[in-house]
């Protein structure tokens, strides 16, 4: 399960994310980000509370950093994947958190 939250304040969007990112919610964060009124580059990802993820989560958050979105977290291995996709690389694609 994951609970989503956008907050939009003064043309940026904030998307508050809790709980496991993966299966049918991956769409769903898309589609949030994509409703969003801010263009990408004025939209932060709060990945602070996500528990885990899987292929495709890690795989729209590449796609939603090359678009200029920011993506923040905490954790050790919710930042290994943050560095790994701020660094344009993949090199651990079979492991997830």
């Amino acid at each position: 399960m994951l609970r989503i939250t956008v907050e939009e304040q003064h043309g940026w969007a904030t998307i508050h994310l809790e709980g496991t990112l993966c299966g049918p919610w991956v769409d769903e964060l898309r589609q949030c980000w994509w409703g969003t009124l801010a263009c990408p580059e004025q939209v932060v990802v709060d990945l602070e509370s996500v528990t885990s993820m899987d292929e495709p989560a890690k795989s729209l958050l590449e796609e939603m950093h090359a678009a200029g979105t920011q993506l923040h977290g905490r954790g050790l291995m919710t930042n290994y994947i943050l560095e790994q996709i701020q660094n344009g690389s993949r090199e651990d694609r079979g492991r997830s958190l």
